[in-house]
């Protein structure tokens, strides 16, 4: 008998053990300091990893929202009249794109502040709508149709289809307000109401999910809805999260806790 290869070969096959050994000791302890971290309260989770929430949280919500469904609707003779500005040719009866007579000249410190005074004084059915989103290197401010006081929320990345129940204002490069599109929705409620998750439990799924990383800053928690099909015509929009972080904005299904996340902060 070899006995050196023989040595060998046990050397080897102690050295296979103990790594298989070792391996499994590994997946083991990572599944228990998974379990032990799921079994901690979500708030000592956020906190351990520098997650800034608290200021951001609703002090009051209903907690029993119903889906509602809407239809953009289409503009009147009467309703696309405008004192201040003219439509454009490439305008739908139901997407109105208009062109200020006369570009009127903004304050660069405080943008959002004379355009939504403009949208109050000079667009139809202007105070139905809240300010959204602001991008400043494309030159764009969009502001968001109202329901019962809760925003719809829209992905601003999305030109192609017009986003609806918005107005969504264009200023140039000398800082005067050129141009603005406006789409409106007519909404009605449907199903009766249901329980939905709270925002700390919409910040949990993020967080579980790995959309929150150490040391996020929550900057906004908004309650509102979101459309989740569109049939025809017609589309469904459900009650969701909106939260905003300093450089991503999600959004978390606030029936079934789903998430999806859409243009980024500007």
């Amino acid at each position: 008998m070899d006995w050196k290869k023989t040595k060998t070969i046990f050397i080897l096959t102690f050295l296979i053990l103990n790594i298989f050994l070792g391996y499994q000791l590994s997946q083991k302890m990572d599944k228990s300091n998974l379990k032990y971290l799921s079994e901690q309260p979500l708030e000592k989770r956020l906190a351990d990893n520098n997650i800034d929430y608290k200021d951001s949280l609703p002090q009051s919500y209903k907690d029993h929202q119903t889906l509602i469904s809407g239809q953009r609707a289409p503009f009147s003779a009467n309703e696309i009249k405008s004192k201040t500005s003219k439509l454009d040719s490439s305008s739908t009866d139901t997407t109105l794109i208009f062109n200020l007579k006369k570009p009127l000249e903004l304050d660069k410190n405080d943008l959002v502040k004379d355009v939504s005074q403009f949208l109050k004084d000079d667009v139809y059915r202007g105070d139905e709508y809240r300010f959204y989103k602001k991008d400043t290197k494309n030159h764009k401010i969009w502001f968001t149709q109202i329901y019962q006081g809760q925003p719809l929320f829209f992905d601003t990345d999305d030109d192609t289809n017009r986003p609806s129940g918005m107005v969504m204002f264009e200023w140039n490069e000398k800082g005067f307000l050129t141009r603005y599109t406006q789409t409106f929705i007519s909404v009605y409620r449907q199903g009766t109401p249901q329980e939905i998750i709270s925002p700390m439990k919409a910040l949990g799924s993020l967080f579980n999910t790995q959309h929150l990383s150490s040391g996020d800053k929550i900057n906004k928690i908004v309650l509102g809805y979101y459309s989740l099909a569109n049939v025809e015509d017609v589309q469904v929009y459900a009650p969701t999260w909106s939260i905003e972080t300093e450089d991503a904005h999600f959004l978390v299904n606030a029936t079934d806790s789903s998430i999806q996340e859409i243009d980024r902060e500007q």
